[in-house]
């Protein structure tokens, strides 16, 4: 005896429809992703060569009150990066944390976002 197979009806319009969902869904992403480009373009962020470090030392005690209670760090001072615009015409200072100035050198590219 043969046995039946069942095919539903139905199959192939289900089946254009989770492309055609796919496919908006990718769309979407695509579209953001693009959109999030020309945002951060237009905010004036960009890619610079690292031309001098600067460590100022002030050494202070900061305290912080938050849910945990009081919390008291200590710091040693600011740590600036000095970065050159792609084409040269502006120098920008760039206040970071110590770890990232440990890693940083002079000559390397790195992203900033100017604040306004």
């Amino acid at each position: 005896m043969k046995a039946k197979v069942y095919r539903d009806p139905d199959r192939g319009r289900i089946l254009l429809i989770g492309i055609a969902i796919a496919v908006a869904v990718l769309a979407a992403i695509a579209w953001a992703t693009l959109s999030l480009d020309r945002t951060m373009k237009s905010g004036g962020a960009f890619t610079g060569k690292i031309i001098a470090k600067e460590f100022t030392p002030e050494p202070a005690q900061e305290i912080s009150v938050g849910a945990g209670g009081l919390q008291s760090t200590r710091i040693d001072g600011e740590y600036l990066l000095k970065v050159e615009t792609p084409d040269g015409s502006r120098v920008f200072n760039v206040w970071v944390d110590r770890t990232v100035y440990d890693e940083a050198k002079v000559g390397d590219d790195y992203y900033v976002i100017p604040t306004p």
